[in-house]
């Protein structure tokens, strides 16, 4: 398919995702990267997700940045380390619509390719 774009980013894990052969017949309806994240979707708890990272930044100075625990704390008080895989997920999400910015080690990164301890803050052009 000529002109298709070659990445999308996935609307339940906020992955970026490549085009695939399979797909070049309906690549501009195609929105989960695969049939696990096809048959999840996202649901209340993933815009409680949002919703918690959006309002504690919100609470904090433009430059403060906060740790994704805080956030799933906020939705999960009691066993918050289970929800940490969907709140991360959720910073993905917000990372590739531009309304946070991801961070490790001081440094923006692309969300999808992160791994390890990141830090999420807004975007200093007021976006997020």
């Amino acid at each position: 398919m000529r002109g298709a774009p070659s990445a999308k980013v996935c609307a339940v894990c906020g992955r970026t995702f490549a085009w695939r052969r399979r797909w070049e017949r309906c690549w501009s309806s195609v929105r989960h990267c695969s049939r696990a994240c096809a048959a999840r979707r996202r649901g209340d708890v993933d815009r409680a997700c949002e919703a918690a990272i959006l309002g504690l930044l919100a609470q904090r100075t433009a430059a403060a940045t906060i740790c994704p625990s805080e956030a799933a704390r906020v939705v999960w008080p009691v066993g918050w380390q289970q929800g940490l895989q969907r709140l991360l997920a959720a910073a993905r999400r917000l990372g590739a619509r531009g309304a946070i910015d991801v961070l490790q080690r001081g440094r923006v990164v692309d969300p999808s390719q992160a791994r390890g301890a990141v830090r999420l803050r807004r975007r200093p052009d007021g976006r997020g």
